[in-house]
């Protein structure tokens, strides 16, 4: 019955995994048509006050730089603003497929990421566990009741059978605890995939405010430069999710935790009841962990 326990909660990790496998490498223009027209319509009501944006930003660049510039640096200065505001225009102009030119550079590193048939997301029972789950079904009392010893031998003989029924009990309880603990990560993991696909869509519709405010000092175009790491670092987190899992997986169904080879069947099975709850766990926070890492590397 524990070894069922046990796959009937892999079974659900490969099916629900499956689901979130879809999501990491669904592409934010690829969701559900809804979403994508509701958020082009925002960028378009949004885009209308990102030229006058612009322009105030140049402006203020305008006089800042003419002030700050001595006079016969002052008309080149001039010109690189201005060149830059006309650049800043086409950019704007063009924007909404600038934005989707990124997303397709982060989807398709995704796809590659995703498509490698060589990393599994899918957990299976490692060899350790199998052993084990062995060890405790063979298990026996090897005590034998005489007629002359017959109560210190019935007494022997029960304390062995309370021994075995607590281990196997443990080992019950231990596949029920994993099982919960891996329904949890999946869920969890879903709810960041769906997160994944919304956070770009989120923040597409102000990129218009944020390229129109480069057009001024050096600390706008921090900003901007900020605010497009930022999006190209969302589109790519479905690439690092997908890594996160399918190395996660790789360590369970290899086995991490080895208990010592002398170790009593009741140490191994709290070894690898550790294993079995602490994986989907980690995995579960790499996962969540994905936009904060992406953002320090990039």
């Amino acid at each position: 019955m524990t070894e069922d326990i046990f796959n009937t909660a892999y079974s659900i990790w490969n099916s629900l995994i499956e689901i979130a496998m879809t999501l990491f490498t669904t592409s934010p223009t690829a969701a559900n048509g809804s979403v994508y027209s509701t958020c082009k319509a925002i960028y378009n009501a949004i885009s209308d006050i990102a030229l006058p944006i612009t322009i105030v930003f140049f402006l203020i660049a305008i006089c800042k730089d003419v002030i700050s510039t001595p006079p016969e640096q002052q008309a080149r200065k001039f010109l690189n603003d201005g060149v830059k505001f006309c650049v800043m225009v086409g950019i704007l102009a063009n924007l909404w497929d600038v934005m989707g030119y990124i997303m397709q550079i982060a989807d398709g590193i995704t796809d590659k990421v995703a498509s490698n048939a060589s990393a599994t997301y899918e957990m299976e029972m490692s060899d350790e566990l199998k052993n084990i789950i062995t060890e405790v079904n063979n298990l026996a009392p090897t005590t034998q009741i005489h007629f002359t010893s017959f109560g210190s031998d019935l007494i022997a003989f029960a304390k062995e059978f309370l021994d075995i029924a607590m281990t196997r009990l443990l080992f019950f309880i231990a596949a029920i605890i994993t099982l919960g603990v891996i329904i949890a990560a999946c869920i969890f993991i879903i709810n960041c995939a769906y997160q994944r696909i919304l956070k770009p869509l989120v923040i597409l519709p102000f990129s218009s405010i944020t390229v129109a405010m480069a057009s001024g000092s050096h600390e706008a175009e921090r900003v901007a430069t900020s605010y497009l790491k930022t999006f190209f670092g969302l589109c790519l987190s479905g690439a690092f999710m997908v890594v996160s899992v399918k190395l996660g997986v790789a360590l369970a169904n290899g086995g991490f935790i080895s208990p010592p080879g002398d170790a009593s069947i009741n140490t191994k099975v709290l070894f690898i009841a550790v294993e079995n709850m602490v994986t989907p766990t980690i995995i579960a926070g790499l996962v969540k962990t994905t936009d904060s890492t992406i953002a320090r590397f990039l």
